[in-house]
């Protein structure tokens, strides 16, 4: 086997794989149920014959030529659509740029609804990348230009000093404590790294304090747990709920009660000739109070202080309970006049005559008085 056979051989294998790849690239050959669609376009944008058709991203057919129809005044694709999907409502045909490399595709979207009339289709163009790009740069020119100088502004701002930043890169000083404080940070990441202080201790694997709090979750976690069985499902029942809405609601009433004059604490809280009158109470009885103690001045001071009186009170007191009690025990006519009915009917009925004879004096004193007048003389 000689060398210009072997580059032979070699040479007709790469024919066979790029005609392969050229297959398998620009589209698989037509079936039974491929649909082959007319699109016309004002501008191709660089779509050439053997580029793919793509349904959100997949391949689904290729475009088989381009030529231009004099009649309708457009550049005409023949689309080979692979699955029978016409296009209705809301249909698109639009060229896309694949890369920046170059390389275009028809991005092809069905739409719903009613079928449309394919004999009058009308796809459009994007443009390739850079145009795009262009287009992008020439709408948005007022913003970038904006945008620009503000980055001037604050690269100026930055070069005089202004401003934390600009003042971090001219200001030695602050350069310095900003050195400084990373090396203090620097400093306290290592020490926390070696276990040192208290955080350093808590991040220490298995440290003591690490233990101790890992110690205290456990309680707490546990204390949590045995109030969620106890108090906290007193809690979740309803009824217990209730009763607590109930006293809140209750507390509500009486605090809003208490903020008005409604009630008497409410009155004693905000009504002031009332709380004045309870203060001049108070300084009443805070003098009577002085009245009372042994160097004030009254009667009930005396009653109070003086032993000879006290014993006085008491001597006349014990009389009168022994002259109540023989007046209770008897004899003698005032307990007759109070047990003894009779004698109190027969007393009733002098005390009536007595009153009558009276009566009778008081009406005869003019007439005695006349006769006295008239025979004086004789």
């Amino acid at each position: 086997m000689t060398r210009d056979f072997v580059v032979g051989i070699i040479f007709i294998l790469s024919l066979v794989f790029l005609g392969a790849l050229t297959i398998l690239v620009s589209g698989i050959p037509s079936g039974p149920n491929d649909l082959v669609l007319d699109v016309g376009f004002e501008d191709v944008s660089g779509l050439k014959p053997g580029e793919s058709v793509r349904i959100r991203g997949l391949r689904a057919g290729s475009v088989e030529q381009i030529s231009l129809d004099q009649t309708r005044g457009l550049a005409v694709a023949r689309v080979r659509l692979w699955e029978p999907l016409p296009p209705r409502d809301g249909y698109s045909f639009k060229v896309m740029a694949a890369s920046a490399l170059g390389g275009s595709y028809l991005k092809y979207i069905p739409g719903s609804g009613t079928p449309v009339d394919t004999e009058h289709l009308i796809g459009t163009a994007s443009g390739d990348l850079f145009g795009e790009v262009g287009s992008m740069l020439a709408e948005n020119r007022v913003a970038i230009k904006k945008s620009l100088d503000n980055l001037h502004q604050l690269l100026d701002r930055l070069k005089a000093g202004d401003g934390v930043i600009g003042a971090l890169i001219s200001d030695n000083t602050i350069q310095t404590q900003m050195k400084a404080l990373i090396d203090n940070a620097l400093s306290v990441a290592k020490d926390l790294k070696d276990g040192r202080g208290i955080i350093g201790s808590l991040l220490h694997q298995d440290s003591p304090q690490q233990l101790q709090v890992n110690q205290l979750l456990s309680t707490l976690l546990s204390d949590y747990v045995q109030f969620s069985e106890g108090p906290g499902m007193a809690l979740k029942d309803a009824e217990n709920l209730r009763r607590i809405n109930d006293i809140i609601a209750h507390i509500d009433t009486t605090t809003t009660a208490l903020a008005t004059t409604d009630g008497l604490a409410g009155r004693i809280i905000h009504d002031e000739a009332l709380v004045q009158s309870w203060l001049d109470i108070t300084t009443d009885l805070k003098s009577a109070a002085a009245q009372l103690s042994p160097t004030g001045k009254g009667a009930l001071r005396v009653l109070l202080h003086d032993e000879e009186l006290r014993e006085g009170l008491k001597t006349a007191i014990s009389a009168i309970a022994s002259i109540s009690e023989a007046i209770e025990k008897g004899p003698g006519t005032l307990h007759s006049l109070i047990n003894n009915p009779e004698l109190y009917l027969e007393a009733r009925e002098t005390l009536t005559l007595l009153r009558d004879s009276t009566e009778d004096l008081r009406e005869q004193e003019p007439v005695t008085a006349f006769f006295s007048i008239l025979f004086a003389p004789f």
